[in-house]
């Protein structure tokens, strides 16, 4: 019986190295993934499997005065989304692609009167800090792009110093 236990055991214990292992392999291909802290690896490696998704890339950007871990997320049949986690493993923020009529009416006529002719390329509605933004992507005539962040009134949201 001891020795079956100690098979049994030593079977378990290479299964989850193995497990562990493959999930380092996995991880170590997401590009950008190895410049975040493991915390924040962890973190975004829990949201994309929790909601069912893939991380494509990770990028390093700053919110304000703070640093944090961006994943662009993608899956099947759901809009492109994106996750920001501090160093130490906390959401600070998510972004998702939307359509222009599911945005409220105070942001959606904002963003169709900021257009000027241009095209709306993209909406995506942000959340952070426990605060919702609506960025718009637009593009000119010539082709340059120019991005807006609307707040829920319908205002401009103020540039961040």
């Amino acid at each position: 019986m001891k020795k079956q236990t100690r098979s049994l055991l030593a079977a378990l214990c290479v299964c989850t190295f193995s497990l562990v292992a493959a999930r380092a392999e996995d991880a170590a291909k997401i590009p950008g993934m190895n410049k975040a802290p493991a915390a924040a690896a962890e973190a975004l490696k829990k949201y994309a499997a929790d909601n069912g998704m893939k991380i494509g890339k990770v990028s390093v950007e700053k919110h304000g005065k703070v640093t944090v871990y961006e994943a662009a997320l993608s899956a099947e049949g759901k809009p492109d989304h994106e996750v920001s986690v501090t160093a130490d493993g906390k959401v600070k923020g998510e972004e998702e692609t939307v359509q222009l009529d599911s945005v409220p009416e105070a942001p959606r006529k904002a963003i169709q009167e900021n257009a000027k002719g241009a095209k709306i390329s993209r909406v995506q509605k942000i959340k952070e800090d426990g605060v919702t933004t609506y960025e718009a992507a637009y593009v000119n005539a010539k082709g340059r792009t120019t991005e807006v962040e609307f707040l829920e009134d319908g205002k401009v949201k103020p540039e961040e110093k």
